[in-house]
């Protein structure tokens, strides 16, 4: 049976797919990975003696970057294995970069006993401007961050996917 000019495109050849019980274990992995690097961070830099969450925003920057930076290289790369996207992405960068961390973050300010009650250190909760402001920044730079990652992707790879452009002579 031939393999159609599209088809062949897609996947190349010795591409290596994962079965769906592989697939999830390798997400379930990489998101194990991606949770405790986001915790060391936070727990050497005691971000709870912090005022503005700092080092949640940077690790949610980061996180949405390169979020945005592979999902821009599987646009323009067509060779990419089709688990890159739901291991590294959603497994990995998705536990990485959490909402429920920008949450918990924004809504200290109402219970200022929320992250008391997660650690027996002293804790410095924000004022309200602070967190208001923690989560337009969030939001704001965040999706910038998604938006650049995604566009620098594009076009490390280029439109042909990494494969160089293809010149045109001109004839009189």
């Amino acid at each position: 049976m031939p393999i159609s000019e599209e088809h062949a495109r897609a996947e190349p050849s010795g591409s290596t797919e994962l079965s769906l019980p592989a697939l999830v274990a390798c997400i379930a992995v990489a998101g194990a990975c991606g949770a405790v690097l986001r915790l060391l961070l936070v727990q050497l830099s005691d971000e709870q003696f912090m005022r503005f969450p700092w080092i949640t925003l940077l690790v949610n920057l980061a996180g949405s970057a390169g979020l945005g930076l592979l999902f821009g290289f599987s646009q323009a790369w067509p060779g990419l294995p089709r688990w890159t996207l739901p291991v590294i992405g959603t497994g990995f960068l998705g536990s990485f970069t959490t909402f429920s961390s920008v949450i918990l973050a924004g809504t200290s300010v109402q219970r200022p006993d929320v992250f008391a009650q997660l650690t027996s250190d002293l804790v410095v909760p924000p004022e309200i401007w602070e967190a208001g402001a923690y989560l337009m920044i969030s939001m704001v730079f965040c999706t910038a961050a998604a938006a650049a990652g995604i566009t620098i992707g594009k076009a490390i790879l280029g439109p042909a996917g990494g494969s160089a452009p293809v010149l045109q002579e001109d004839r009189p």
